[in-house]
């Protein structure tokens, strides 16, 4: 076996730190589980065409079974390549992908070639004279050995039983699904550095819990019946080819959130833009400035937050490298520097939600919220007891039916 390097090393002695990138090594997915390309096959044609993908998927992870895989293997791989092939259809359709779109060494070849309909039965006698592969292209667009190969996965493909009618719902269900993996995969690697992880499992829980509820009792059925494994394969596997560079700037435009909410995504539009986790500090210490705010303006004090905003916004649009490197640097900076008044009002907030019984308070659960609580106790001390002043001062009023003005101009 050939030994693959993944480690890219950087010059660690008198390099520009701008201009280093992670050297940690990437492991690349299992063989089974490789990008099966079919030769030919341009993005627009991925979903009509989407069974010669689940059926070339299924040859690739059978290639990995051994010389005589079992009833079992087969049942097992025809499940795997169902799930991996539909999102790979949706996601190939929904982002125009490429050749140049893919890690190279996660793509592997079938054996297989597209041919279009009617103008390919030439092409397909070229490469396989049976009549059934001529008359299917004399018919419409179908997919034949690659002219010049025999390569035995195109025969196994083609071995596979035809889909069942509950397997074509699942499948229709899975290519809606694939059309937003990449973005969310963009996420998990905006903000970890991986593809998926436990921890950013919830980044695509919504939007499968949409496109199940699309699909209906049936199609939920059969995605619980292997549900520890189905998003392994979903969200890890399935898009885990495409370069990681393109899913993070998916992640990170705004324009990838507008298209998801027009295309029926709003559960997957809603963690877009993606923030780098050392932004995710700036966002936490805004929103419990903004919780705070009717407070502080209550107690007839001022509060603002457009200087922090302004920095987030600038994280949200960074483009890789560089500047996004000097916009997640002065998030830091402002967080650092605004660390007592977070704490402060995080003490407001909690106290408001202990006041009014609110179960979860989300504002303060934030790593970066409870660090800044734990390293300013002071701080958050004088903010209970000023929102008790606050709280006080509501009830003198209440009580003398004095109110000030609401200034409501809805």
């Amino acid at each position: 076996m050939a030994f693959e390097i993944r480690v890219t090393v950087p010059n660690l002695r008198n390099g520009a730190a701008e201009d280093i990138t992670q050297a940690a090594p990437r492991a690349s997915i299992a063989t089974a589980y490789k990008w099966a390309h079919i030769e030919g096959l341009t993005h627009d044609q991925y979903v009509p065409m989407a069974e010669h993908v689940i059926r070339a998927q299924y040859a690739q992870i059978l290639a990995s079974a051994g010389d005589a895989p079992s009833d079992a293997d087969k049942a097992n791989a025809r499940f795997k390549a169902v799930v991996i092939g539909a999102v790979r259809a949706g996601a190939a359709g929904a982002f125009h992908l490429t050749p140049a779109d893919f890690n190279r060494a996660e793509v592997v070849g079938t054996g297989s070639s597209y041919v279009a309909a009617r103008a390919g039965v030439a092409a397909a006698a070229a490469t396989d004279t049976t009549p059934a592969v001529e008359a299917v292209a004399a018919a419409g667009a179908t997919v034949a050995t690659t002219a010049g190969t025999a390569n035995p996965k195109h025969a196994v493909a083609t071995s596979m039983q035809g889909l069942t009618a509950a397997e074509i719902s699942v499948v229709n269900t899975l290519i809606y699904l694939g059309m937003a993996v990449p973005a969310m995969q963009g996420v998990s690697l905006t903000t970890t550095g991986h593809h998926f992880l436990p921890t950013t499992r919830n980044v695509f829980l919504g939007m499968k819990r949409q496109a199940l509820q699309a699909g209906g009792t049936e199609v939920t059925n059969w995605v619980e019946s292997r549900a520890d494994e189905f998003d392994d394969w979903a969200f890890h596997k399935a898009c885990h080819p495409i370069l990681p560079a393109l899913k993070r700037t998916w992640a990170k435009t705004s324009d990838t959130a507008a298209r998801l909410v027009a295309s029926g995504h709003g559960a997957a539009a809603i963690r877009i833009p993606a923030l780098p986790s050392d932004a995710q500090a700036g966002k936490a210490g805004l929103a419990v400035i903004i919780k705070a705010s009717p407070v502080i303006r209550g107690m007839g004090h001022t509060v603002s937050w457009e200087d922090g905003q302004a920095r987030v916004r600038a994280a949200e649009t960074s483009t890789e490298g560089r500047q996004e490197r000097e916009a997640v640097d002065a998030i830091r900076s402002w967080f650092v520097a605004h660390t007592d008044e977070i704490a402060f009002c995080a003490g407001i907030v909690r106290h408001l939600s202990d006041t009014l019984g609110t179960v979860q308070e989300t504002t303060l659960r934030a790593f970066s919220v409870r660090k800044a609580t734990g390293d300013a106790a002071t701080s958050v001390n004088r903010g209970v007891i000023y929102c008790r002043a606050y709280l006080a001062k509501m009830r003198d009023q209440a009580e003398s039916g004095e109110f000030s003005d609401p200034s409501i101009a809805a």
